[in-house]
């Protein structure tokens, strides 16, 4: 009996080039490549929603908490800039995780030397932290910024978590491509940069005549050069080969059509959304630098 999931070699020619349909089940997806729906979702349940739930949003909901607490004690802040700027710092620590789980799952030997089919079906205790990890965080964060944010802002943001977290638990439900979330994740390195910018811009503007801001501001916009100008388009570049590699090997499997549309079209939503608030670095950048030259002037 044959396998709906396999193409014999001989489906695959050159003629394949000219007739794009004969490559949907490795580029776009079908229908036909879906898990057993009840492991499926005892698998998100297990190894995604439990300790998503237990374990990660809680202790980020603790750490908002002291940081509420801290700024209280120290400031005689209320209401709506006590909630943002307590919002901002209590993610620094959970930034951190993230660069480190992210950076240490790209960097793992496996997902390199065993070829595309580890990125695929591979994956690891460090990579499933980053995982779960990122989803707690994007939702803590979605649930600060619905209070804290307003409009358009509030609109991208909310895509962001909703693109997100839909593409990591899928991860999980399709049991393929854990991987790959790490990889895109490696982009949350810009937030270490971006929180003390933005922090000092509202609420301490009188930092900004300090040479660290100045920066801080830089390293801002470089990192979204490397981590995103250049991340994200690599993260394609090497969707697309492990996707021909896939369509081009013996005993190959396509995959579902969810994988195969959302997860590039976030990445390239993600390109065109980190565009748009480059823009507005870029500016900023422009800005401290005369700020800072002039601060300069008036002290020499």
């Amino acid at each position: 009996m044959k396998n709906n999931n396999v193409v014999d070699n001989d489906d695959i020619n050159y003629l394949s080039f000219l007739f794009p349909p004969l490559w949907q089940n490795y580029y776009i997806g079908s229908s036909e490549f879906s898990p057993n729906n009840n492991d499926a979702w005892e698998r998100v349940l297990e190894d995604c929603v439990r300790p998503v739930v237990l374990y990660y949003m809680p202790l980020l909901l603790s750490s908002y908490g002291l940081s509420v607490l801290v700024l209280k004690r120290f400031t005689d802040w209320k209401g709506l800039k006590l909630q943002k700027l307590a919002g901002q710092l209590s993610m620094y620590p959970a930034f951190l995780v993230l660069i480190c789980t992210s950076h240490g799952t790209i960097l793992q030997s496996q997902f390199w030397t065993s070829g595309y089919e580890e990125r695929k079906y591979g994956s690891s205790d460090l990579c499933d932290l980053f995982a779960n990890f990122y989803i707690a965080a994007n939702i803590v964060q979605a649930m600060g910024q619905i209070q804290t944010e307003k409009a358009p802002l509030l609109y991208q943001l909310m895509g962001h978590h909703i693109l997100s977290v839909g593409c990591y638990v899928c991860g999980f439900y399709f049991n393929r491509f854990r991987w790959w979330t790490a990889f895109a994740g490696a982009s949350e390195f810009t937030n270490l940069f971006l929180v003390p910018v933005f922090a000092c811009k509202e609420y301490f503007p009188e930092w900004r005549k300090e040479y660290w801001y100045l920066w801080s501001t830089r390293l801002l916009w470089l990192s979204f050069i490397t981590h995103r100008f250049l991340l994200f388009p690599s993260w394609l570049v090497l969707w697309m080969y492990d996707r021909w590699k896939d369509a081009t090997s013996s005993g190959r499997e396509g995959i579902h059509w969810i994988e195969g549309i959302l997860y590039p079209t976030t990445i390239f939503a993600l390109v065109i959304l980190s565009m748009v608030w480059f823009k507005i670095i870029d500016r900023g950048l422009k800005k401290q630098l005369i700020s800072y030259t002039e601060a300069q002037k008036k002290k020499n």
